[in-house]
């Protein structure tokens, strides 16, 4: 090996640190939102989702022993009480993975299904309310039997409430932790070529294509909230959660481990 070789190989290795510096901080850029409710109530999200009467403090409760939250599904005429919040990230992109584990406890009933949480704009649709232009949501939801499926606010103005693609199988199993991601990737305005895809324990079981989730291009159309959205429903008593005599009743799922990311994760 010549002097030069050996002064080049020295080089690449004094550069390789620093090489590796910059990837790692342009993965942490790429971090939108990140919560695993180890520190309580002090941080913003774990603050915001906690202050909700549904919602409590699992304290090691998460597939890994750590923390994790605890919601409420409290049966009433309509499905279950809604718990929806909203949370802003922090940036606004046109494609985002978000992530996120949860686990059905055992007696927890399916009914005719309910939503998961999901990703919006500034002013996301949602709840069977008019399409526009700048509105759109896409979420995940859990269906009867344990299959899931996407639910979109798209730009069909035919439709009234979300629209998507179901699995083929169940894919969640009461009393066993899942691991759920949701991707979207925003269309180009005017143009049907958005899409979304949902893997369960990091196999895909659905891809939503040929979507026009926005039907204008300023910037409040990009994706920049979080949508904290889980409940049974529905309008109507067949959504509800019961106990043996047929009166609504109260089931539970944990959550853990947000993580929203910039890009096709």
């Amino acid at each position: 090996m010549n002097t030069k070789t050996i002064a080049l190989l020295v080089s690449l290795c004094a550069l390789l640190p620093v090489a590796l510096i910059c990837a790692t901080d342009l993965q942490h850029d790429r971090v939108l939102l990140k919560e695993g409710f180890n520190r309580g109530a002090e941080t913003g999200l774990a603050k915001t989702l906690l202050a909700h009467r549904n919602i409590s403090l699992a304290k090691g409760a998460g597939p890994d022993r750590s923390n994790a939250i605890r919601v409420a599904y409290v049966g009433y005429d309509r499905g279950s009480q809604r718990v929806v919040l909203r949370y802003p990230l922090r940036a606004k992109v046109d494609q985002a993975t978000i992530s996120f584990d949860v686990c059905f406890e055992k007696d927890f009933q399916w009914t005719l299904g309910g939503k998961l949480h999901g990703l919006g704009p500034k002013r996301p649709v949602t709840g069977g309310k008019e399409r526009r232009p700048d509105g759109w949501s896409a979420r995940t939801v859990f269906k009867p039997k344990g299959y899931c499926a996407t639910y979109l606010y798209d730009q069909d103005k035919s439709k009234t409430y979300g629209v998507g693609q179901k699995s083929d199988k169940p894919v969640f199993v009461a009393g066993r932790w899942h691991h759920v991601t949701l991707q979207v990737s925003l269309n180009d305005p005017g143009r049907s070529n958005g899409w979304s895809r949902i893997l369960i324990d990091n196999q895909e079981v659905i891809k939503s294509e040929n979507v026009e989730f926005r039907g204008s291009g300023e910037r409040e159309t990009l994706i920049q909230q979080f949508l904290f959205s889980t409940f049974h429903g529905g309008h109507t008593p067949n959504w509800t959660p019961v106990d043996r005599k047929g009166n609504p009743t109260t089931v539970y799922a944990y959550f853990d481990n947000f993580i929203i990311t910039e890009g096709i994760q």
